[in-house]
């Protein structure tokens, strides 16, 4: 990857886009742990929203550093924000909370996400790269979602091509189990995930930035170099990891 792709910091005159695709089909239902799943989902983006705003915040104010949209999928998509949402904004509307039921239509999702790319990356040139966040937690019950992916993926501005991230929420999907979570150097290669659908995931996930991987490293983690935007979310601290690196973005 070019070093100089992925370094414009998230400024209340550039702040970065992220947009998280949620699937909300009734599998989201299940437990993972103690909680279902969607609840997990629930608690990572209220995480993250105040990640965020700790990362914003300037003499007591909150800065408009990030763009935040939330599409969630079922047999329909929903744009739970109506649009893309300032962070102040979005802090005193509060966190929406997500509820799950219906089919997993995840190319309705992504084409969705590419629709609203489409209306708004022109005004987002000079902004860091946008990021879009996804999270599934079965396979698609529809059309393949990989070209759509792969179209995301080829849209860019000028810090660099639209990021894309995966998150999937499945049990014993790394061969390896992992004792700490903050010592854990990502999932490097194909061959360390038992499931075909987290191979396909991990090879339509883009490469995450090293100013991304410095930036999350600096929590406490050991992300290793070159990894993709893949992330098993087999455990709590996992999806939290993950929903975190989604707004590792420099700052200034």
């Amino acid at each position: 990857m070019n070093r100089m792709l992925y370094t414009q910091p998230a400024t209340s005159l550039t702040p970065a886009l992220i947009i998280y695709l949620i699937d909300a089909s009734h599998s989201m239902n299940d437990l993972c742990g103690a909680v279902t799943k969607i609840d997990l989902v629930n608690r990572a983006l209220r995480d993250v929203i105040k990640d965020m705003v700790r990362r914003s915040m300037r003499d007591g104010v909150v800065q408009r550093r990030y763009k935040v949209a939330i599409l969630a999928y079922s047999t329909e998509v929903v744009d739970v924000l109506g649009g893309i949402r300032d962070l102040p904004e979005l802090v005193r509307e509060g966190t929406p909370i997500l509820s799950a039921g219906g089919e997993t239509d995840t190319s309705a999702g992504f084409a969705a996400v590419e629709s609203l790319l489409q209306e708004n990356i022109a005004s987002f040139q000079s902004h860091p790269a946008p990021l879009v966040c996804h999270l599934t937690d079965a396979l698609f019950t529809e059309s393949d979602p990989s070209p759509l992916i792969k179209r995301i993926q080829s849209m860019a501005v000028n810090d660099g091509p639209v990021l894309v991230e995966n998150v999937y929420v499945a049990d014993k999907m790394l061969r390896s189990s992992v004792a700490d979570w903050h010592n854990w150097g990502g999932v490097t290669r194909p061959s360390q995930l038992t499931n075909e659908y987290a191979r396909l995931l991990f090879h339509l996930s883009s490469p995450l930035p090293e100013t991304y991987r410095q930036n999350i490293n600096n929590y406490g983690y050991h992300l290793q170099n070159g990894i993709p935007l893949f992330f098993p979310g087999t455990h709590t601290d996992l999806v939290r990891l993950a929903f975190a690196v989604s707004s590792a973005t420099q700052l200034k």
